[in-house]
């Protein structure tokens, strides 16, 4: 009987992984596409299929596939990818619980993020063998390519790369990062130790979606009561409502609509004007121009001597001593977070946010805490005001971005 128990909840383990909440569904499957389970069973990806956290989607060469998630964002899959749903998380609010990650192993797909990467940007992140991907509300493009096997030529230079149409992207790896605008590329090498940079071009190998692709169709929302919309989208903290879907959605053909207007011709009555000519008569002018004579008078200056007599001080010295009444401890201790060199740390404060003063550095500039924009809790100067007053002490490095030294802040 005990086995028999034991047997029992072993089997309902198993398929409580197979039957995990969906994370998302298909919307649109073209060509061989399989999902293969936590558990490492695999299925035919279908128009209306789930999508579960733990899940990873491959697809073949010509293939693609689309998936809704549950908070809204779209995944566009591209032929010959693998990539896995890691992690997804969501109650169908922004309460700061939810979570999105996506690994990538090789291919690429179109992203465009929903409320997690709307509402709170730093639980959204995509992962490849080289690097680490970070939004902002963004609709962008991840792509991976491994180094080529059997002699099969890569569609570009192996590594990781990422466009954004819309929004920005963070492209990171242990050397630094790269902030992605619209119309541009990231790139991280496919090696050790690798610096991200952004390309001078798009490569290639990116494209307009095909007629194999749906259109991207975005989502109408309903705004709840007393929440105000920002420009950007639901202000964090708002709650989206969405009605259930039951049975199947109406299908209605639209008709071509012809419509012909004419407008009535009047015809307009015929005037006859004769025109007198005009005659003018112009009478000559004549103009007598007299000479005129200019007398130039003569100006004599005469010599002026003036005698400076030379002015003699006496500047008495003054002695003056200032007793020393104030001594100043130092309270702050700088513990840099991220170091580049050993001893550079990014200090720019153009990748920092929740910025809070919390004290005085000892040469007389602030000393601040503040988090990163990938996530890392830190405290430490300014490089804009590190600059002026040690700017030996600041170094900008090959991303733009400053770096301090603070071993020459002592």
């Amino acid at each position: 009987m005990k086995n028999f128990i034991f047997a029992v909840g072993a089997l309902a383990a198993l398929v409580s992984l197979d039957v995990a909440a969906a994370a998302g569904s298909f919307q649109f499957v073209s060509g061989d596409v399989k999902v293969t389970s936590a558990t490492g069973k695999d299925r035919i990806a279908r128009k209306g299929g789930d999508i579960n956290e733990g899940d990873t989607i491959t697809s073949a060469a010509s293939a693609s596939a689309q998936v809704k998630m549950k908070d809204d964002g779209l995944i566009i899959v591209r032929p010959e990818t693998k990539l896995r749903i890691t992690t997804f998380r969501f109650s169908g609010k922004a309460d700061g619980s939810e979570r999105s990650l996506i690994s990538l192993v090789k291919g690429g797909f179109r992203a465009i993020t929903g409320m997690i990467g709307r509402s709170n940007k730093e639980n959204y992140k995509i992962e490849t063998p080289t690097a680490t991907i970070g939004i902002r509300g963004t609709d962008h493009e991840p792509m991976f390519i491994p180094n080529p096997v059997d002699g099969r030529p890569a569609l570009g230079e192996p590594g990781t790369y990422d466009k954004v149409n819309s929004g920005a992207a963070v492209l990171s790896t242990a050397k630094g990062l790269v902030v992605i605008n619209p119309n541009s590329a990231g790139f991280v090498p496919n090696m050790v130790n690798a610096r991200p940079t952004i390309l001078p071009n798009i490569p290639a190998f990116y494209r307009p979606p095909t007629r194999d692709e749906p259109a991207i169709v975005p989502v109408a929302r309903q705004q709840p009561v007393g929440t105000l919309a920002s420009p950007g989208g639901l202000i964090k903290g708002s709650t989206l409502t969405r009605a259930p879907l039951t049975g199947n959605l109406p299908v209605t053909t639209l008709k071509p609509l012809t419509t012909t207007l004419t407008a009535p011709v009047t015809a307009l009555p015929t005037t006859t004007k004769t025109l007198q000519p005009l005659t003018t008569t112009i009478q000559p002018i004549t103009t007598t121009i007299q000479p005129v004579t200019t007398i130039q008078p003569t100006t004599t200056i005469q010599p002026v001597t003036t005698t400076i007599q030379p002015l003699t001080t006496t500047i008495q010295p003054i002695t003056t001593t200032i007793q020393p009444t104030t001594t100043i401890q130092p309270t702050t201790t700088i513990q840099p977070i991220t170091t580049i060199q050993p001893t550079l740390t990014i200090s720019d404060r153009r990748l920092k946010k929740n910025i809070k003063r919390i004290g005085t550095h000892p040469l007389g500039i602030g000393m601040y805490e503040f988090d990163y924009l990938w996530g890392e809790h830190a405290t430490g100067v300014m490089a804009d005001e590190v600059r002026t007053i040690r700017p030996d002490a600041v170094t900008r490095g090959a991303d733009g971005f400053d770096r301090v030294d603070y071993s020459k802040l002592n």
